[in-house]
């Protein structure tokens, strides 16, 4: 790890710290506003493991869920029950549902994003469209989806592809646009014609703005996808049932667990799929 690594993990740890010891001084009522020891209870509280590090400091702390009571489960079992727990469940099911949405919200909107490219007269007609729509919150889009879906699990598809493939047709539109009109000229003098002038001229060289659009694509989906499971109670419930859920039984603590792990995995997916993607475009075509 380099030495701009461990500064973020100080600073951060810092930050945490400094939170969990004004808690404890001050005294701060849990349901109210809970420190980040009440998080992690609720975190690991709903992989099915109970841990008590939100309890007042004492001569034992924390408990284990041996020393909670009779009848409490062991450790072994505690962590056995984590591949059933409702929140790798909800992560299961969110996750499934991004995939099938994002691949129909790249399909529609990288067709629409390249003829948008191709055909100014389409572009004239949907481009401002396109733009008004791109920044309607895509929870506007859950009346419409009720009415015309109910709620179901189409209804959630729905909202999620409707609010982010707006955003993927612009970014590819507006990313095909950079490419320098010099490459399709050297391509048809070179006998390049049709689709192979598509094949491979123009596709290859508007990779980059692929990239960046499905980077930002993915952004939108995240976001339209929780917002959705947040008010459809389908029979599968994602992680923003969890959410609704903690709202429901005024349990601050998971909520907060619910957003932090939510925001996680955005960052994980960002980082570590499509920046790097993005970079590898990038590097492959001498732009980064």
């Amino acid at each position: 790890m380099n030495i701009s690594g461990l500064r973020k993990i100080a600073i951060w740890a810092t930050i945490l710290l400094t939170w969990e010891a004004a808690f404890r001084v001050i005294g701060w009522r849990p349901w109210i506003f809970p420190a980040p020891s009440h998080v992690l209870d609720a975190t690991l509280g709903m992989l099915n493991v109970r841990t008590y590090f939100g309890e007042r400091l004492h001569r034992g702390w924390p408990r284990t869920p041996v020393d909670a009571g009779p009848g409490a489960p062991s450790d072994a079992q505690s962590f056995g029950r984590v591949f059933t727990s409702p929140l790798l469940q909800a992560n299961l099911v969110s996750a499934t549902r991004l995939l099938a949405g994002f691949s129909i919200s790249i399909l529609l909107g990288g067709t629409l994003g390249l003829l948008m490219w191709r055909f100014n007269t389409l572009d004239d007609a949907l481009g401002s469209l396109f733009l008004g729509f791109q920044t309607l919150p895509s929870v506007c889009w859950v009346p419409l989806a009720v009415i015309l879906f109910g709620l179901s699990e189409t209804g959630i598809l729905f909202v999620l592809v409707m609010g982010s493939f707006f955003a993927i047709a612009l970014a590819l539109r507006d990313g095909l646009r950079t490419i320098p009109p010099v490459y399709s000229a050297a391509g048809q003098m070179l006998g390049a014609r049709g689709w192979r002038l598509y094949r491979y001229i123009l596709l290859p060289a508007s990779l980059p703005a692929m990239a960046g659009g499905l980077r930002q694509g993915f952004s939108f989906a995240w976001r339209s996808l929780l917002g959705a499971e947040l008010i459809f109670a389908v029979r599968n419930h994602g992680l923003g049932f969890l959410l609704q859920t903690g709202r429901d039984f005024n349990d601050v603590a998971q909520v907060v667990a619910v957003m932090a792990v939510m925001v996680t995995l955005g960052i994980l997916a960002d980082r570590y799929a499509f920046a790097k993607l993005e970079a590898r475009v990038y590097r492959r075509f001498g732009l980064g």
